[in-house]
């Protein structure tokens, strides 16, 4: 990225940050010269992370440590409150700590913005088109630009405007599904969440695992197959915030809920088939369930977590 681009004036990154890594301070830099100011809130880090969230400090990013870890939602209600009380920023963009936009991210998703309000549409957010090359599913266009399905957090682009008609994100979710539930919750409102043409990001893509039948590697038509592979905790956590997800909007955007269940549907089973801890993933996947239907939210009880781990 060059020194010499100007940072776009009223749009403020916020990243979320836990246990970070070297390459964070140099993708606080880079963002610092795109955007006109980097917040970097923390996830309750142990101490022994406090020299790396200095040299981020360094870079000129407002750095927030927050004591103790509560999960993506409240990490980056943190630093959109902290940067709405510092900056009043007409836009806030939203990154995880291991995403690297493309050089003029800002100017291309503020592009959709305009030509999506010059054909009368309300926006609610703008996303990214996709993830170390792999693009985001759609499901159709409205005024000629790509609709997002169920889109990554990583990369919103939130107009104010967005955050004081439908509210910030749903902190009783914690993890998973923070970022389905905000998109729903817009739709539900009468917003569009549009793709940023344009709109790359680099992004260190989830665990996958290479799948095995009877002890031996799976191919299929030639490849290697795998699947997406989560800690039992994380489990927990996908199955209850997917239900919960289910039982809110099922009736508001069916279509969308159905495509929603599928997909996660076929990861849960794959998870099944071929995890060495698949009695613990059951286990965790029962228990997401049921809290969903006992209205249970927040983090899970510490009495399970150890179950779990166990």
């Amino acid at each position: 990225m060059s020194s010499e681009r100007q940072a776009v004036s009223g749009v403020v990154a916020i990243v979320a940050s836990y246990r970070p890594d070297a390459e964070l301070v140099a993708t606080a830099a880079l963002l610092a010269a795109q955007f006109e100011h980097v917040v970097v809130v923390d996830d309750g880090s142990p101490g022994d992370f406090a020299a790396r969230l200095d040299a981020i400090e360094a870079t000129g990013a407002r750095v927030i440590r927050r004591p103790q870890n509560a999960g993506i939602a409240a990490t980056l209600n943190a630093g959109i409150r902290s940067a709405d009380e510092s900056w009043r920023p007409d836009y806030f963009v939203t990154f995880d700590q291991d995403s690297v936009p493309v050089d003029d991210y800002a100017e291309r998703a503020l592009a959709t913005y305009r030509k999506a309000r010059a054909a009368g549409r309300r926006v609610g957010f703008v996303v990214a088109s996709s993830y170390s090359g792999h693009p985001v599913h759609t499901r159709g266009e409205v005024a000629g630009l790509a609709v997002a399905f169920d889109p990554m957090q990583s990369g919103f682009v939130i107009a104010r405007e967005t955050i004081e008609s439908i509210g910030e994100f749903d902190e009783n979710l914690v993890i998973d599904g923070v970022d389905s539930e905000y998109t729903a919750r817009a739709r539900a409102a009468g917003l569009d969440v549009l793709v940023g043409a344009g709109c790359d990001i680099r992004h260190q893509l989830g665990r996958r695992d290479p799948a095995r039948l009877f002890g031996r590697p799976l191919r299929v038509l030639g490849r290697q197959f795998s699947y997406n592979y989560h800690s039992p905790q994380r489990v927990y956590y996908i199955a209850r915030n997917g239900t919960t997800l289910t039982r809110r909007y099922l009736l508001k955007d069916p279509s969308w809920v159905l495509r929603r269940l599928v997909e996660e549907s076929k990861a849960h089973l794959l998870r099944l088939a071929f995890s060495p801890n698949r009695r613990a993933l059951a286990r965790a996947m029962g228990a997401g369930y049921c809290d969903s239907f006992r209205g249970r939210t927040g983090v899970m009880a510490s009495s399970l977590r150890r179950r779990l781990s166990g």
